[in-house]
């Protein structure tokens, strides 16, 4: 019986992976100026809107995502490039959901950001129906934050195994993996009872050594070796050469 994780609000920090003392720059809010026409012309209730990084994000209730998309895509943004989700859980016990729009016959048109926020538990629909990228998106998304879509056809983990535990980009979610984790692929492959024998999975990136190909993948740090029951090697493995100038 594996326990389960303890609480925390954020178990993924880790003071070797960013300076603590930095502050993160954000980008400025501008207004919508000539492009506020646009806005007047839709019907579906927006609660904010504005430009940021060159993108027009417009923020709506999630239980008017679907109508507001349909409109959209009555306007020909008819291409849905991404869509997927911030834990929000530690400050206001919500996720932050954001979808990407593309005009494909008028390059010159902005693309769209549009924004929502669902409570913890709180399901949203999908958009399956008029995207099929939207698909593997929220796919993606229920297997990383466990967010659930109604009417996705087919809502099953996308990156991570069928019986994992746990979504790996909840901030709750220890950053290394949890118990569970580390003791997966052993007991998958050899069973609980080899766990003494190999040991648990090395999951933390902050100890991984490049050059040790027994434990972690590394390119062009491969032993060579020759396999029983197979033609000699006739060449042997060459390092990279590294070019210091075009020709």
């Amino acid at each position: 019986m594996i326990r389960q994780n303890p609480p925390k609000a954020n178990a993924q920090k880790s003071i070797y992976y960013t300076n603590r003392f930095d502050v993160m720059p954000t980008s400025p809010m501008l207004p919508l100026g000539e492009f506020e026409s646009f806005l007047q012309a839709l019907h579906t209730p927006i609660t904010q809107s504005y430009i940021q990084n060159d993108l027009i994000t417009l923020w709506v209730e999630s239980t008017q995502i679907l109508p507001l998309i349909k409109e959209l895509y009555a306007l020909g943004y008819d291409f849905l490039t991404e869509m997927s989700a911030i834990d929000k859980l530690e400050e206001n016990n919500e996720f932050e959901l954001f979808y990407l729009l593309l005009k494909l016959e008028d390059t010159s048109s902005k693309r769209l950001k549009i924004k929502t926020k669902i409570k913890k538990g709180e399901h949203i629909t999908s958009l399956t129906p008029l995207f099929k990228s939207a698909n593997w998106s929220e796919r993606e998304c229920f297997d990383m934050f466990g967010i659930i879509f109604d009417g996705h056809p087919y809502l099953q983990r996308l990156l991570m195994p069928k019986d994992w535990v746990g979504h790996p980009l909840l901030k709750s979610y220890p950053l290394q993996g949890d118990e569970y984790a580390a003791w997966y692929e052993v007991d998958k492959i050899f069973g609980k009872e080899y766990r003494e024998i190999i040991g648990a999975e090395q999951r933390d990136s902050a100890r991984i050594d490049r050059n040790d190909d027994k434990n972690f993948s590394a390119i062009s740090f491969e032993s060579r070796y020759q396999e029983s029951k197979a033609p000699a090697l006739l060449k042997s493995f060459k390092s990279s050469k590294e070019l210091k100038e075009r020709r």
